[in-house]
Order: C-alpha cells, then sequence, then structure tokens
C-alpha cells in the first residue's frame, strides 16, 4: 500500500521488450501492493537525469507487476532507456482520476487509438475483458503512421480472439502491410453499433483526438459517453509546473480523462 505518493520508491526492472524502434515496454517488479485505474499515471525517474510522468499499460488486479511503455523522446526517457533489467527506476504515484466504467456497463465500446494512445488503452482493453460480463459489443480502432510503429502486434490477436472487432489503419503503408490506410476517422463507419448508444474512450495525438469526437458526436454519441485521455499535455504531476494548464484547470489534478461534457462545462464556466 502506497502511504505518501508525493514519495518516490524504488523499483526493479524485471524486464524490458522492444515494441517499436522508439518504444520499450518496461515491466517493473512490484513489492508492494498498488491499486490503480486504466489511463492513472506514475512518476517515473532516473537519479540524476529528473523524472517523466507515464500513463500505465497494465491493468491492477490482472498483472503481479507493473508495466509503462515509454518513447524515447528526451533526456528522461533517453536516460530510462539506456537501462536494463535488474537496475532500478524511482516510481511515485499513482496520479489522475483514470477512466470510468460505470457509464459503459451494458453498452457497447467503442475504443479509438492512436501512435501510443494505445498504451492507457490496452490497460482498459484488458480490464474490461476481465469483466467482459458488464459491457456488450467491442470494437478498437487503431491507428499509427507506420507499420512497423504499430504496439502490441503479438496481442491484438488476441484480442480477436476475445471478441474485439479490430481495425487497424497506417497513414504509410509498406509492402507487406494488409489492413487499411488513412487516419482513424475515415473507418468509423466500419463500426456497426448504434452511436446514440454507446460509450467509447480515446487516446492519441490531439488532432485525432479532437476529429473523432466530432466524428462520433455527429453520429449521435451522447457527450458523456464520449471520454478522453489528455495524457500527452503533462509534466510534473502535482499541478506546480504549469505544463498542463489548459486554459481551464491543471490536467494533472483534475484530468487527464474527462468526457466530452466535461470539457464542454468547463469551458462555458472558464469563458475559455
Amino acid at each position: 500500500m502506497i502511504e505518501n505518493i508525493y514519495r518516490p520508491f524504488k523499483v526493479i526492472i524485471s524486464e524490458i521488450k522492444q515494441l517499436s524502434e522508439n518504444v520499450r515496454l518496461f515491466r517493473l517488479k512490484l513489492d508492494r501492493e498498488i491499486d490503480y485505474l486504466p489511463a492513472q499515471f506514475f512518476m517515473l525517474g532516473v537519479w540524476g537525469a529528473g523524472e517523466v510522468p507515464i500513463s500505465v499499460a497494465s491493468t491492477s488486479g490482472r498483472d503481479p507487476y507493473i508495466e509503462f511503455g515509454i518513447r524515447k523522446v528526451g533526456k528522461v526517457t533517453g536516460a530510462l532507456h539506456e537501462l536494463k533489467a535488474g537496475e532500478a527506476v524511482w516510481m511515485r504515484g499513482p496520479f489522475g482520476n483514470g477512466f470510468d466504467l460505470k457509464t459503459a456497463h451494458g453498452r457497447d465500446i467503442i475504443f479509438v487509438a492512436g501512435g501510443i494512445g494505445i498504451l492507457p488503452l490496452r490497460a482498459l482493453i484488458n480490464h474490461i475483458l476481465m469483466e467482459r460480463h458488464f459491457f456488450g459489443r467491442l470494437f478498437l480502432i487503431y491507428g499509427s503512421k507506420r507499420p512497423s510503429e504499430m504496439l502490441f502486434s503479438d496481442e491484438i490477436p488476441l484480442w480477436k480472439e476475445a471478441g474485439i472487432d479490430v481495425i487497424l489503419t497506417v497513414d504509410i503503408k509498406d509492402g507487406l502491410w494488409r489492413g487499411y490506410t488513412g487516419v482513424v476517422t475515415e473507418h468509423i463507419d466500419r463500426i456497426k453499433t448504434d452511436f446514440r448508444e454507446a460509450c467509447s474512450y480515446i487516446c492519441g495525438p490531439e488532432v485525432m483526438i479532437e476529429n473523432t469526437v466530432k466524428e462520433l458526436s455527429l453520429r449521435g454519441m451522447p457527450d458523456h459517453l464520449i471520454n478522453i485521455s489528455l495524457e500527452r499535455r503533462m509534466k510534473c504531476g502535482i499541478g506546480k509546473c504549469g505544463q498542463c494548464y489548459h486554459g481551464i484547470e491543471y490536467i494533472c489534478i483534475n484530468g487527464p480523462v474527462y468526457t466530452y461534457e466535461d470539457i464542454k462545462k468547463r469551458l462555458a464556466l472558464y469563458g475559455a
């Protein structure tokens, strides 16, 4: 049990898996009980390099470890990529609110992921599969720039076997690609559901999120059933650095998950 989420503690890396050219999956061995929700995040640090917020990719209550997918983009993530199994990282958390599943009970669910947005959605997908009887049909639209950048290619067939209707799409195909091409919004109509009664969970680049929300809304999906993770905007995790201030509030404190209804209310309230 974590007594103080602001105090970092040392965790040993048990395994590192290369997911793509610049994304690695870190599996950490836990020596304490940690409960967390899909889309919550932790601060991961390397002594002397700093720390960085990373959304959890594993599923609490299912996995006896905790996993994070980390893309190498800067000083801290570069230092994390230099580590090897058996070495330690510093971790604190969890922070944020995570995805709410109560409104999804009894409904068809649409997951929409762009790029590394599949990481927190992977945690959610596996959580929902643990409680499969609570939900209707499951759909996943997952887009990446190139086939080589698509993550969890070994797990996607398992999701299909579990009954998820998976649509994969890339911006730039290669000679071996047999899936779809184009942005994720071009394939929403391949999903055969009543959008007025379905629920969605979205994570990815902001332009993808904005366009996906627009398309789902146009098809009649209620604002309170469109769930969005804005995890890309976070920095310190405790509302001190101002990096995630979005004109209305600090996303690391009040988010990173919002419904479209939440966002519209906040924009109206703050006049943003």
